[in-house]
């Protein structure tokens, strides 16, 4: 129940999330909250999630106790969320596995990231698949509606910051699960 859109025009890289957190019913908001932001910084890179509220925590907790490598391409990214996986299961013993369908081979994170940095934008599913996006990209469950506005949006003008931001808006017009006012951050 979030927004996140990650967008790189002209050399510059944004990413943009909602601030509305969402526990069953009850409505909470960054601004309420202190020290929270759906968008994070481990190391060099933007890290954003999307999932259960606890997972942030998690992150937290993981990504505070260790030395993280540089994020740079699809094979380090996965290298770290595939550690972040395996410490999951073995410290966190409270997460239960969540497949979605017997019929699936794979375990799953149960959260969606996006990491953006001066090497691209990395889409991290849960399923631990990794992709490198170009231009743009979006998770959670606005991203169908962010997807619509970055399409129509991005070859028009305006700077990633623009973009991203008004392709969280959209999805906080349209999503239920999706509002607040929006954060933004960019890329060093």
């Amino acid at each position: 129940m979030s927004i996140i859109v990650a967008v790189t025009k002209r050399g510059k890289t944004a990413i943009a999330a909602d601030s509305l957190y969402l526990t069953g019913s009850h409505k909470d908001y960054v601004s309420d909250l202190v020290g929270r932001s759906k968008v994070g910084r481990v190391g060099a890179s933007l890290v954003g999630m999307t999932g259960w509220s606890i997972y942030q925590n998690i992150f937290d907790h993981y990504v505070g106790s260790r030395r993280v490598t540089a994020l740079k391409d699809e094979s380090a990214v996965f290298e770290f969320f595939l550690k972040f996986w395996r410490t999951l299961r073995e410290r966190y013993s409270f997460v239960k596995e969540q497949r979605d369908g017997a019929d699936s081979p794979f375990s799953d994170l149960d959260s969606s990231f996006l990491v953006a940095n001066k090497h691209g934008i990395f889409d991290i599913h849960g399923n631990l698949t990794v992709w490198r996006h170009k231009e743009f990209c979006a998770i959670g469950s606005g991203s169908p509606y962010a997807y619509g506005a970055l399409h129509v949006l991005y070859n028009q003008p305006g700077s990633a910051k623009d973009i991203a931001e008004n392709a969280v808006r959209a999805a906080a017009r349209f999503d239920d699960g999706c509002g607040g006012p929006v954060e933004t951050f960019t890329v060093k």
